[in-house]
């Protein structure tokens, strides 16, 4: 991979793409942006589900259950 630089020539640590650069900063930047990515992702896919699930669930039920009544040929939990 390349090490992107800026204008004037400098090594900037926010924009490195090497993969393996030894460079500090860029190892510490890297490690940061992977472990707050991970951390950010699972606790927005937790509360997305959560929501998404409850919401969708909600919404399901509402309209399956009285057409799915509708459907039975008999009262439902009747036999």
């Amino acid at each position: 991979m390349g090490v992107a630089t800026s204008a004037d020539g400098r090594h900037e640590y926010q924009r490195c793409t090497d993969e393996d650069c030894p460079r500090f900063p860029c190892q510490v930047y890297r490690h940061g942006v992977r472990d707050g990515f991970a951390a950010g992702y699972a606790r927005g896919y937790a509360r997305g589900y959560e929501v998404g699930y409850r919401d969708g669930y909600e919404a399901g039920y509402k309209q399956g259950f009285p057409e799915g009544i509708a459907a039975c040929p008999r009262p439902h939990g009747k036999e």
